[in-house]
């Protein structure tokens, strides 16, 4: 039981080490609500389970998929290429990425890959079947050492004006009353369209998975006047322990919650004589994280495949999203009145003007 686990996690000599920790630690961490959320429901319903998971290859990939095909997003397949490649030295590379890009073509849903900086043949091979690398800020990557660290001993969340609890599955009969209101805080804080829809959603995923003291993932809500508005995981495993999800109300931001959720995990860890925490910050949550001792790790570059259809259909997405529904009705109102003869008459003056430039240069 990992309450009863002392880890000590044994010094780190390379930051990159830590940071693949990390990554372990996050297939982990997804592994554990795959285990749950992918076995419960009504076995005679098929194919309405809201997350599902294969093996491929040694590798265990996560399917999120919340059963909305007219969603672009409504699957991820995260991938571990990086290390099936570099653990098993297989020599069957191309077979591999064909089985996932089959897996992701059943599904129609984008692949994911996170690989370490220092994997150039990895890199290369998702570069020959056209992933694109995403661009992300490096320091994003964040670790706390806390040899020597007593910033967790000395805080105080009564001064925040909320109550930080730990939910525990088997002894608090609300426990999946409060994983349910925190799945909607969740998609609120993180922006995701369509609350309605994907609030039952995230709540139904997360209120399946199994928390507390006795379990390899902890998690943590804030109440304020009994009402959950924030919330974080804390999950235990390869030796270092890693902060995932904290996240606040848009409402309640500013006000220290965060904070407070963090140094209650962080305190948690200590406790357990964990050595190391390690989390990846927004941008957003970066500057907090520093101030309270965290330091930058090299972080794992992102690819990522999206089918034909789906980059069809980001791009529309994106370009609503950027100009604005009512910006592109007002400009297909402007287009419908102008005279017929429009676009050739400024086809004439385009000629007009390149030959005039033409002359000039000349």
């Amino acid at each position: 039981m990992v309450s009863l686990m002392k880890i000590l996690t044994k010094n780190i000599d390379e930051a990159l080490e830590l940071s693949e920790l990390f990554c372990e630690n996050k297939k982990s961490f997804y592994l554990h609500i795959a285990s749950y959320a992918a076995t419960d429901g009504d076995e005679n319903e098929q194919g309405i389970k809201p997350l599902r998971f294969h093996k491929v290859e040694n590798m265990i990939d996560c399917i999120f998929s919340p059963n909305m095909l007219w969603s672009f997003y409504n699957a991820i397949l995260n991938t571990d290429i990086c290390h099936t490649i570099e653990q098993h030295q297989r020599n069957d590379n191309n077979q591999i990425m064909e089985r996932i890009l089959s897996l992701a073509y059943d599904y129609n849903c984008p692949v994911r890959v996170e690989v370490k900086p220092t994997a150039l043949a990895t890199q290369e091979l998702l570069k020959n079947y056209r992933f694109l690398e995403l661009l992300q800020q490096r320091d994003h990557f964040l670790y706390m050492d806390f040899d020597g660290n007593d910033t967790v001993l000395k805080s105080d969340e009564s001064k925040f004006g909320i109550t930080i609890c730990e939910l525990d599955d088997l002894t608090q009969a609300d426990s999946k009353m409060r994983k349910l209101e925190w799945g909607y805080v969740l998609c609120e804080s993180f922006g995701f369209r369509n609350p309605e829809i994907l609030g039952p959603f995230y709540s139904d995923v997360w209120s399946r998975v199994e928390v507390g003291p006795t379990k390899p993932v902890r998690m943590f809500i804030a109440l304020k006047n009994d009402r959950v508005v924030g919330g974080c995981h804390l999950s235990l495993s390869r030796g270092i322990a890693c902060l995932f999800n904290l996240v606040t109300l848009k409402t309640e931001r500013g006000q220290g919650i965060g904070k407070a959720l963090s140094l209650t995990a962080m305190r948690s860890a200590r406790e357990l004589n964990y050595r190391y925490m390690v989390l990846q910050a927004s941008a957003m949550g970066a500057p907090i994280y520093k101030k309270l001792g965290f330091r930058s790790l090299p972080s794992y570059k992102i690819f990522i495949k999206l089918p034909t259809a789906i980059w069809y259909y980001k791009i529309i997405e994106i370009v609503l999203t950027v100009v604005g529904i009512q910006r592109i009705q007002q400009l297909m109102g402007i287009i419908r009145k102008i005279p017929k003869n429009f676009p050739a008459i400024i086809m004439i003056m385009m000629i007009i003007v390149g030959i005039f430039i033409v002359k000039i240069f000349k």
